[in-house]
């Protein structure tokens, strides 16, 4: 099931560019996951999907970390990747670790549209792809929701749901990306990059702020 544009929340782009001359620097400050809208800091392993949720994050996180003598001397990448990366380890997630469990299929890793970017990882002999981009452009995309780590499909009510959430997310945020996922067990066919990135699962939403 597809709702049409009109029916999801719009995402203006420029929020997603954010405020660049703003000498604040943004925070992960709400969270979408498992039907319910949280304040980041008290995510944790009550929500179930809890897990899956913070390797979605991390896999679609493309900050990178400067190391000497294994000692962290500086974080790589834009803003909003740094802050991903910030709220991942505070929760007790090294990035190199999943990275290393999980790792990056490089050539099935690309961006679409300017809208999504998207990573292939090989899991258990099977393909995980992780997508993260504007609201309006990947929940088009999803025909599941994760919710309580079951993929659940997206009924209209779940649909208008989630929407809801995310106008709310809207007014208070800086920057609101989505997440979602797909697991295939193999590539038996060259598919076209729109249909590659189509059936996907809503992980949850994720929420900035200036702090």
């Amino acid at each position: 099931m597809n709702l049409s544009s009109g029916e999801i929340a719009l995402l203006n782009k420029d929020s997603l560019a954010g405020d660049r001359n703003s000498s604040s620097k943004l925070v992960v400050d709400e969270v979408y996951l498992d039907g319910k809208l949280i304040k980041a800091e008290y995510v944790d392993e009550e929500e179930k999907s809890f897990g899956i949720f913070m390797h979605s994050l991390i896999l679609s996180n493309y900050a990178e970390v400067i190391k000497i003598n294994n000692k962290e001397i500086n974080v790589i990448g834009d803003e909003y990747e740094k802050a991903i990366f910030h709220y991942a380890a505070s929760k007790g997630f090294d990035k190199k670790l999943i990275e290393s469990i999980a790792p990056k299929v490089n050539e099935l890793t690309f961006e679409y549209d300017n809208n999504l970017k998207v990573s292939t990882h090989l899991i258990n002999e099977k393909l995980r792809i992780v997508s993260k981009g504007t609201p309006e452009e990947l929940l088009k995309r999803c025909s599941h929701i994760l919710m309580d780590s079951k993929f659940v499909k997206f009924s209209r009510k779940i649909y208008k749901e989630v929407n809801t959430v995310l106008i709310e997310m809207l007014e208070r945020c800086v920057s609101v990306y989505a997440i979602a996922l797909k697991d295939i067990s193999s590539i038996s066919k060259v598919l076209s990059k729109d249909k590659y990135i189509n059936h996907m699962t809503l992980v949850g939403l994720v929420g900035m702020v200036r702090a």
